[in-house]
């Protein structure tokens, strides 16, 4: 006889199906797993064989071989207890082996019987979700804030083996959830425009960058307010949709990280010396996504831009054009998620005072070039918003855009912008939206300065958010002026 039933393990980034097939040999009373399990997999033998215990069923009482197929796939995780539990009451004759062939299992038996909460959920539900043979996936109650995400009638939440063995043999529905999760939309503990002094231009550039989701680079002295204009972005975006919800949770869950239950978009700011796998992804083993990846849908903060590792701020290119970084190993290539907002903060030299009204530069002109080497033309060339800033004054006034108002505008922009009609955003539909003084400043622009294709298509797309935020359908040469007016200037490059 053949006990078989499903569960599924993490191969690269996404969730397979795996199924468990157990038999019995005459042989010495052991349990034996193959298929490739790593050694948390393998310890799931005392763990099962404790719980079990504590029921009254003692096993096992022959060897049973416990295969997870594809055998060709390596297994990781303490999820696989509660299907290989099962699996082994069934094949001992405690219980009928038809029942558990359509459902799936995830979670880990404690030795008491409890089923606890386990990481990566999300990927490892979505694969047993989109089986089409399979009727019911049990996930521990601990998970129910995840699990919820799917709105989905297949999944049966349990808090012990007891609520699991009666579900699958004796049909008796376990408690629904306690209380339904709370989505939360409310930006109470984030810093808000207005409460910012003075900062006028550079709230304005931040309105337009955020509007059009172009890259936006902050530099100026030391205590400028750099730091704190960033961090004021999160209140500013518009909440997350159920979609977006469900990719940026679906990361974190690989990364095996809790997010809390909101739809606030994500906010990374990573330390400088962070190594450049932690902040593009990687691993050996298993990759794991990196910090541009954890920021998808969100806004990635990179303070102190220069200090950050050369081959991590280089890995930058690909994913601000694509959206996606690929990762290659030997034996295949995934793809990570890295769609964000890129906001970077850089001072003017190392002694931070270069250029400005504050202090005096103690910087040689040797030490100086070579800090402001550190970013290369290439990425430069990625930023279409940059803004020089000097703190304001203490009695200054918090003027500028209010709260409100911003998240109005860029709410309203970024619904422009993600229209049918406007995806992709492509050079001739931008062009198309020139009016006849806007294209008559393009051609000159094109004739009188060597600007590459990128920076063009860049500038086009910040004078369509500037005509956005004026409720205007075409660009003019107004809106082109101020975009060509915030470009990075020629010598940070």
């Amino acid at each position: 006889m053949i006990s078989r039933t499903f569960s599924s393990c993490i191969d690269g980034v996404k969730g397979k199906l795996v199924q468990l097939e157990a038999s019995k040999q005459n042989a010495l009373p052991q349990i034996q797993i193959t298929g490739l399990p790593n050694e948390v997999v393998q310890e799931s033998r005392e763990r099962v064989k404790a719980s079990l215990l504590q029921l009254g069923f003692s096993v096992p009482t022959q060897k049973l071989l416990v295969h997870l197929s594809p055998a060709g796939t390596k297994k990781g995780g303490s999820h696989f207890d509660l299907p290989i539990a099962m699996s082994i009451l069934t094949l001992e004759g405690f219980f009928p082996t038809d029942p558990i062939q359509q459902i799936g299992f995830l979670g880990e038996l404690s030795l008491s019987g409890k089923v606890r909460a386990i990481r990566q959920l999300i990927p490892l539900l979505e694969a047993l979700l989109n089986a089409p043979s399979i009727s019911f996936v049990l996930v521990p109650r601990e998970n129910a804030l995840e699990a919820a995400l799917f709105e989905s009638d297949k999944i049966v939440l349990c808090d012990d083996i007891r609520e699991a063995i009666a579900f699958c043999f004796e049909k008796t529905i376990p408690r629904p959830f306690s209380s339904p999760p709370q989505i939360e939309t409310v930006y109470s503990n984030s810093l808000t425009l207005d409460s910012i002094v003075g900062l006028k231009q550079a709230k304005r550039s931040l309105v337009i960058s955020l509007a059009g989701r172009h890259p936006f680079l902050l530099e100026g002295p030391p205590g400028a307010g750099k730091t704190l204009l960033a961090h004021s972005c999160p209140s500013l975006l518009p909440p997350l949709s159920q979609r977006e919800l469900l990719e940026v949770s679906r990361i974190h869950s690989l990364s095996g990280l809790e997010r809390p239950a909101h739809l606030i978009p994500p906010f990374r700011a990573p330390h400088h010396s962070i190594s450049s796998s932690a902040f593009l992804g990687g691993g050996s083993s298993q990759v794991t996504p990196g910090e541009i990846s954890l920021a998808h849908n969100g806004i990635l903060f990179m303070d102190e831009l220069p200090e950050f590792r050369r081959d991590a701020i280089e890995g930058l290119r690909e994913p601000l054009q694509e959206g996606e970084i690929r990762i290659h190993r030997i034996s295949q290539c995934i793809q990570l998620p890295a769609k964000f907002h890129l906001i970077a903060a850089m001072n003017p030299c190392r002694c931070g005072y270069a250029g400005s009204k504050l202090g005096q530069c103690s910087c040689s002109p040797e030490t100086l070039r070579s800090y402001r080497k550190r970013l290369s033309g290439p990425l430069l060339d990625r930023f279409p918003i940059y803004f020089w800033l000097e703190p304001a004054k203490a009695h200054t006034p918090c003027d500028g855009y209010s709260q409100t108002v911003a998240r109005q505008l860029i709410s309203k922009v970024r619904s422009a912008f993600d229209s049918p009609h406007m995806k992709p955003m492509e050079w001739l539909k931008l062009k198309g939206r020139l009016d006849l003084g806007g294209l008559n400043w393009l051609r000159q622009i094109e004739s009188h300065y060597p600007v590459s294709f990128r920076r063009l298509k860049m500038l086009l797309e910040v004078g369509f958010t500037l005509a956005l935020l004026e409720d205007r359908e075409h660009i003019t040469e107004l809106d082109l002026e101020e975009a060509w007016s915030l470009r990075p200037p020629e010598i940070l490059s």
